[in-house]
């Protein structure tokens, strides 16, 4: 049996999928019965994902699909079906359901076709404004164009573009809606067909009933969800239309500002319509100020009477029997009700005034912006100067949104109390409490409007300032490279102006006027420090040049010792740059009490960290009296030998043979064993070792030596050389030759021994002298 029912639903299942080349009535017949004969064996075909008819008039079929959703609902909620779904005073939790989903797919059917409406309403308004775009090259009639103008196609495409963004807001929630109802549709399909395979499995009847009703419930949830899916479809369709038409119109006005700030004129005739317009709204709230003062008083004034009264009237409560508490309680109760009321009409009186003074700055702002725009217009404000306004009106934006968000925010508290007193005048109270419900409606709602007004105000004023910025956006990228770099040098002078006098710090001051001390505070800017810095350096080097140009004419005139005139030369540089920087910071005006605080650090670096210098300097100058050294002697400290090149106020510094030139501390040099190889004469004595072989001519060995070292050109004559016979051996006769040379740079003793011994060696070859 089973065997017999599968083949029967696989040819009915070829059946369904043939192509379809019969009349639509015949397609449509066969395919009920097909449908219902697989239900009778509890078997249900798919419905589609998406509840989308197929036929070429969507509209129409939806309309008879709605009509067979509405039949079928009419036939649940019959009086005879609600009979029947009444059993035992219950009712039938499947027949509840069912008209629910009914219900929702009727509404989902209507919606559908109101999606569909609306798409053939858009398409021929996409293609308008599609056409209008591409078609549209310039305004009919030629420029300048009033800023006015321009400030309402700013407007426009301001408003345009929020337009865009809401749409697309609604098109990605429709999406995000979409994917969920094509996964509640595909859980629905699941439930269905498992619901189906169980119905074919079960046999008893009750159970069969049941199962068969748990299923006709899944299909029916199928084809909500199907049909909310494709309704889903059409109002993407619908909204992608809209989205599209709203970038077309925001193109066109976006090209009309465009071609419109390239020729803008701002005339006197708009500027004084604009002043009057402002002048008028000005006039408009100052005297609905006077009357909110008035109304603010007047209700400060009831709340301290009602506040009185009820005061009044406890006082009376403490005194009463028992018995009357309780009307007294009412009233009470009445008189707390009437204070609350009065203390909200104050509370909004409070708020009108604030809000007041809030649109009167907004306005006053509005004309200061105004009044740049006409000044930048008529080119009477330099870039600069353009330039900070702009950055002012930014910042004043910026404070002008962040009250925006604080009264978004109250307006949404406000909303919600307005909910709560809705929800509490619904649940049917007395009289006497729905009347102050009632007035506290009122109130909440008149806050609200007041919120609201100030908002609206708020827009406005910043639509002006964004129409503003985007005309200083404009003029500045208008401008040519040459003006930009020449206003970027205006800039960069007035920022290192304001850079010149930011001040470090303040010193205290004290100055006589008329014989009086006056103690005061001077600022230390950057200008000062840098001026007096500068003042320094040229200072310190103009001195160096003349301290070095008097030291060569004292040597040379006055015939002072170098060396002397050197250490006078420092000595003088070290007192005239302490001088110069006394007299620099009275030139600038900077107190040397400014450095007052660091005295106490001085002194303990005075103590610990100059002493060494001290005791250099000190060694200088003795070294300056005592002269135990000249620049040019050759001396030997702590084992290094070199030429003295110079003598500072702190250390010396010596080359030697290398040409390495050694600081030395000048206490070292008073302190340490000094040797000083030219303190009274540059002559010195050098002795060199020479051996010969035993059995060779001494005395021609003598004369041979002594002649050798007079025909060198750097040995002197006077002394002249000798030489010794210092030993004799079996080996060797040891001959020592002692010979005088002066010291000066040009004259090395290790080259003049040198050059002895190359003598001596050809002198002795060729006299046939043996040397061990």
């Amino acid at each position: 049996m089973r065997m017999f029912l599968t083949l029967i639903l696989c040819s009915l299942l070829c059946l369904l999928q043939m192509p379809a080349v019969s009349a639509q009535a015949t397609s449509s017949s066969t395919d009920k019965a097909v449908r219902s004969t697989l239900e009778t064996v509890g078997v249900k075909l798919d419905q589609p994902a998406v509840d989308v008819p197929a036929s070429d008039t969507p509209a129409v079929d939806l309309q008879r699909k709605r009509a067979a959703a509405e039949k079928e609902l009419n036939e649940i909620t019959a009086p005879q079906a609600l009979r029947k779904g009444v059993a035992g005073g219950q009712v039938d939790g499947r027949m509840a359901e069912r008209r629910l989903l009914l219900q929702q797919l009727v509404q989902i059917y209507e919606q559908h076709l109101d999606a569909l409406r609306n798409l053939e309403q858009m398409r021929p308004r996409v293609r308008e404004a599609e056409r209008q775009e591409k078609e549209w090259k310039e305004f009919s009639t030629p420029g300048p164009y009033s800023v006015l103008k321009i400030d309402e196609l700013r407007d426009a495409a301001r408003s345009m573009a929020l337009t865009t963004q809401g749409v697309q807001t609604r098109l990605t929630m429709t999406e995000s809606l979409a994917e969920s109802t094509q996964r509640s549709l595909k859980a629905s399909q699941e439930k269905a067909r498992q619901l189906s395979e169980r119905l074919e499995e079960v046999q008893d009847p009750a159970k069969r009933e049941a199962l068969t009703g748990d299923r006709d419930l899944a299909r029916l949830r199928e084809r909500v969800d199907g049909a909310r899916t494709g309704m889903l479809e059409a109002e993407k369709k619908q909204i992608q239309e809209e989205v599209t038409e709203a970038r077309h119109r925001l193109a066109l006005l976006t090209r009309q500002v465009k071609v419109a700030e390239q020729d803008p004129a701002f005339t006197q005739q708009d500027y004084d319509k604009i002043k009057k317009r402002l002048d008028t709204e000005y006039q408009s709230l100052t005297d609905e100020m006077e009357r909110a003062v008035i109304e603010q008083s007047t209700q400060r004034q009831a709340v301290a009477a009602a506040e009185a009264t009820l005061a009044a009237a406890d006082s009376r409560d403490t005194s009463s029997k028992p018995a009357t508490s309780r009307p007294r309680a009412d009233r009470l109760t009445q008189l707390t009700e009437s204070i609350e009321l009065k203390r909200l009409q104050y509370d909004n009186a409070n708020l009108h005034v604030e809000l007041l003074r809030e649109m009167l700055s907004g306005l006053e702002q509005e004309r200061h912006i105004w009044e740049i725009r006409f000044a930048t217009a008529r080119d009477t404000l330099s870039v600069v100067e353009e330039r900070e306004a702009s950055s002012k009106v930014a910042a004043a934006a910026k404070q002008i949104r962040g009250w925006k968000e604080y009264g978004l925010q109250q307006l949404g508290m406000v909303g919600n109390q307005i909910s709560d007193v809705e929800d509490r005048l619904a649940e049917s109270p007395s009289t006497a409490k729905a009347q102050y419900l009632t007035d506290r409606l009122r109130l909440s709602r008149h806050r609200e409007d007041l919120y609201r007004r100030a908002l609206q105000r708020t827009d406005s004023l910043l639509g002006v300032i964004d129409n503003k910025q985007a005309e200083f956006t404009h003029r500045e990228q208008a401008r040519s490279v040459l003006a930009r770099m020449k206003e970027w040098g205006r800039a960069s002078l007035v920022l290192l102006g304001n850079a010149w006098n930011v001040e470090l710090f303040a010193a205290e001051d004290t100055i006589e006027v008329d014989g009086k001390s006056i103690t005061g505070r001077r600022s230390v800017t950057v200008g000062k420090v840098v001026t007096a810095l500068a003042i320094l350096i040229v200072g310190y080097w103009l001195a160096g040049i003349m301290a070095r140009f008097a030291e060569r004419q004292a040597i040379a005139r006055l015939q002072i010792d170098p060396n002397v005139a050197n250490i006078i030369r420092q000595w003088a540089l070290a007192c005239f740059f302490l001088l110069l920087v006394i007299v620099t910071l009275m030139s600038v005006k900077i107190p040397i009490t400014a450095f007052a605080f660091l005295g106490g650090a001085l002194a303990i670096g005075v103590g610990f960290g100059t002493q060494n210098l001290l005791k250099n300097v000190i060694s200088g100058l003795l070294l300056l009296l005592e002269r135990p050294l000249r620049v040019g002697d050759v001396i030997e400290v702590d084992g290094i030998r070199g030429m003295v090149t110079s003598i500072g106020l702190r250390s010396s510094t010596i080359r030697d043979i290398n040409g390495v030139e050694t600081l030395i501390p000048n206490s070292n040099l008073l302190e340490r064993n000094l040797t000083n190889w030219t303190y009274s004469s540059f002559r010195k004595r050098y002795s060199l070792r020479i051996a010969v072989a035993t059995g060779s001519d001494a005395r021609r060995v003598k004369e041979k030596l002594r002649g050798l070292a007079g025909q060198h050109g750097q040995i002197l004559k006077e002394p002249e050389p000798y030489v010794l016979f210092e030993d004799f051996s079996e080996q060797a006769l040891v001959f020592v030759l002692h010979y005088w040379i002066e010291i000066s740079p040009g004259i090395d003793a290790a080259t003049v021994a040198s050059d002895l011994r190359f003598m001596i060696e050809r002198t002795f070859a060729e006299e046939k002298i043996v040397r061990k």
